[in-house]
């Protein structure tokens, strides 16, 4: 049985071959305005898209970026031999490195997220008053999850400053347009509506996509750890 991820990493990937088929056809059209907002939305599938598939793989990002590496030095027309030969050895060690990687065994990522769905609908039911996801020692990123006083979900990363807060929504964030910038905390807040059904995956999604995407920005490494509000 597919789980919730899976279902959405099949989903993106179909969006993303429609809108290419649609690129190719308004471009047949000359509808060059068209294209141009086919290629917009194409970059927020792919970014969709990148984060499910590291919430899949850890490594995902490093075999994406060996495979670029491949293909820019393998294209290459290196003007000197001795050239040639250096970047042919780094091709060398870039394919021996991805195919390493590729032959790990699969990420089950099915712990990790137990945890998170354990302690969202936890909070939901009223079982406790809220959990925070924060980096091992230095606590650059920690991420608050609890409810408002209407019953929302809120969601509160510390972020510091104004500034810091819009560079990181402009350069990082783009993509959780949910995220206002909340002056009295100093974080970056979202809250969202749970129906009678329960929903969680919504806030699930948004809590995975703010660490992928701060991941880099805050310097965590692979570990981060959730603790339950006393």
């Amino acid at each position: 049985m597919s789980s919730d991820l899976d279902l959405l990493v099949d989903f993106y990937q179909w969006e993303k071959q429609r809108l290419l088929l649609e690129i190719d056809e308004n471009k047949r059209d000359h509808d060059y305005i068209a294209v141009h907002y086919n290629y917009k939305e194409l970059g927020r599938i792919q970014r969709e898209l990148d984060c499910l598939l590291t919430l899949k793989n850890p490594d995902y990002p490093k075999i994406k970026k060996l495979e670029k590496e491949i293909d820019f030095y393998s294209e290459r027309d290196w003007p000197h031999p001795k050239m040639a030969e250096y970047y042919a050895t780094k091709v060398k060690a870039f394919r021996k490195e991805l195919e390493k990687l590729k032959s790990k065994q699969e990420f089950i990522c099915s712990d990790e997220t137990q945890i998170l769905d354990d302690a969202l609908f936890s909070l939901v039911n009223d079982e406790i008053q809220g959990f925070s996801i924060f980096d091992e020692i230095e606590m650059h990123f920690k991420m608050d999850i609890s409810k408002n006083q209407v019953g929302e979900i809120r969601l509160d990363l510390k972020v510091g400053e104004r500034a810091s807060a819009e560079h990181l929504k402009k350069y990082r964030l783009s993509d959780v347009p949910k995220l206002i910038y909340d002056e009295s905390s100093k974080s970056l807040i979202a809250n969202f509506k749970v129906d009678r059904f329960k929903n969680v995956l919504p806030i699930k999604q948004t809590i995975s996509k703010i660490v992928i995407a701060t991941n880099q920005y805050y310097s965590l490494g692979n570990t981060i750890y959730l603790k339950l509000h006393a």
